[in-house]
């Protein structure tokens, strides 16, 4: 087979790019995999990826032994599982991905967020009971924009370390929304298993910065919910005009997803000013 040469994601100046962390039914099958890596080949312009890949990471944990623990959405990180983190995540994950977008035709270059000192982190304010689990605190742009110049796309596992050079987890929302704010991003993008937002059954089109405060009060957003409106809370405070928090339903998806005109109902759209919130049935 004759593999496409490699399209550079050209680089506009200054750079605005889209943040797009990817995360569950993409990253699931090698089916689903290749057909999103050929959907974002055809996006122009330039493009930084953060994954996580927690569904692998509990498979690996399960092989091992070890019982996968989150407490309010977040894995729980004791030493055991720091390693099968670190391994599957800046390992097999990223590779997979790095590889599959390559194929595809994109130049992608496969990074942890602690490479160059993308992002610092800090240990996690609860982290007596998460364990090895980190918070962005800042960062340097400096690598990744010079990546992005170079027509490259910068693939980023959510691997962090502290100041004394201990690797920590860090949840991919939450490294995507830093790395949005750090990069001036135009959009950010956060794929996941998660259908957008949905308050007592009714899917929540749209919602500003004002609005999402009352969103992440309300006694149906529990689990992993909590922590993603935390990170689009963060990147709108970070400067990002618009977050999108969807689901990745299949090949076509991602053109829809990134459009700023377009509504879908597996998707909700952050905006630091707007209408309040929109709720469609």
């Amino acid at each position: 087979m004759v593999k496409p040469a490699l399209r550079p994601h050209v680089a506009p100046a200054p750079l605005e790019p889209v943040v797009v962390k990817l995360g569950g039914r993409a990253l699931e099958s090698p089916a689903a995999l290749a057909a999103f890596t050929t959907e974002l080949a055809a996006v122009r312009g330039p493009l930084v990826l953060v994954h996580g890949g927690g569904a692998e990471v509990n498979e690996w944990l399960e092989r091992l032994g070890i019982a996968p623990r989150f407490e309010h959405g977040l894995r729980v990180t004791e030493a055991a599982t720091l390693d099968v983190v670190a391994a599957v995540l800046a390992g097999l994950a990223n590779k997979r991905l790095v590889a599959a977008l390559r194929t595809a035709g994109v130049d992608a270059v496969g990074l942890s967020v602690l490479d160059g000192g993308s992002l610092a982190c800090e240990r996690h304010p609860q982290a007596d009971s998460l364990g090895e689990v980190g918070v962005p605190v800042g960062g340097d742009a400096a690598l990744l924009a010079s990546l992005l110049a170079q027509g490259r796309v910068p693939v980023l596992a959510s691997l962090g370390m502290s100041d004394s050079g201990a690797l920590l987890n860090v949840n991919a929302d939450d490294a995507a929304a830093a790395l949005a704010t750090l990069l001036g991003a135009a959009h950010l993008l956060l794929l996941s298993d998660t259908p957008g937002v949905r308050i007592d059954g009714a899917h929540v089109a749209t919602a500003d910065a004002a609005s999402l405060d009352t969103l992440r009060t309300h006694p149906q957003v529990t689990g992993g919910m909590g922590p993603k409106l935390a990170a689009v809370a963060a990147a709108l405070a970070g400067g990002a005009a618009r977050v999108t928090l969807a689901q990745w339903q299949g090949s076509g998806d991602l053109a829809r997803l990134l459009a700023a005109s377009a509504r879908v109902d597996h998707a909700t759209v952050f905006t630091a000013v707007g209408s309040h919130q929109e709720v469609a049935s």
